[in-house]
């Protein structure tokens, strides 16, 4: 496919925000909504793209507090989660597996409850694209509230993204891109 992505750090606890543009049909989605920003709307204008969606990967304010910002400027478009705790309004509450469409390439919601007991992860397979949220990132996992948290957050990444491709690129939501090969043997907490 002819996915790219474009990444915006942000202020607010320096999260990563990122636009996912499908380049055949020129539609996107914006990924984690911390905060408004101009510079991405302007981005966005310039480069002649059209939001066609939001994707929320949890419910923590700097990957959720814009929602409704980015709303008011790309209009009434569909906002994925995987509850309704992931801030308003989550128009469509996403399961695991399931796809969901972006232009012609398709995505698969990867639940990995730990950091939060909803977040969930974005996986574009046919780009091999990861946004991972707060559960993985460069170096290190997302912190939890308890042993119990940390053990089913861990246990989620091993089974169902350090089995990907070692090629598939990881965006988290804090800090540098990685890659599932480089956290696979570099990682501390699964090396």
């Amino acid at each position: 496919m002819t996915l790219y992505v474009r990444h915006f750090r942000l202020t607010c606890e320096l999260a990563n925000t990122y636009v996912v543009v499908e380049g055949e049909t020129a539609q996107a989605w914006i990924v984690d909504v911390g905060e408004m920003s101009e510079r991405l709307v302007d981005w966005v204008q310039s480069s002649r793209i059209m939001v066609t969606g939001i994707f929320v990967t949890h419910p923590h304010f700097d990957h959720n507090g814009a929602v409704k910002d980015y709303l008011k400027i790309f209009g009434e478009i569909p906002v994925y989660g995987g509850s309704p705790a992931c801030g308003g309004p989550i128009t469509h509450i996403v399961s695991e597996s399931q796809k969901i469409f972006l232009g012609k390439s398709h995505a698969v919601p990867i639940h990995t409850p730990g950091h939060t007991p909803d977040h969930y992860m974005l996986f574009f397979p046919d780009d091999e694209i990861l946004f991972s949220g707060d559960a993985l990132f460069a170096g290190s996992v997302g912190g939890t509230s308890s042993e119990l948290t940390k053990k089913q957050q861990l246990q989620a990444i091993r089974a169902k993204v350090l089995s990907m491709q070692p090629s598939v690129r990881v965006y988290p939501g804090h800090g540098p891109m990685t890659s599932v090969g480089i956290e696979k043997t570099a990682n501390p907490f699964f090396c």
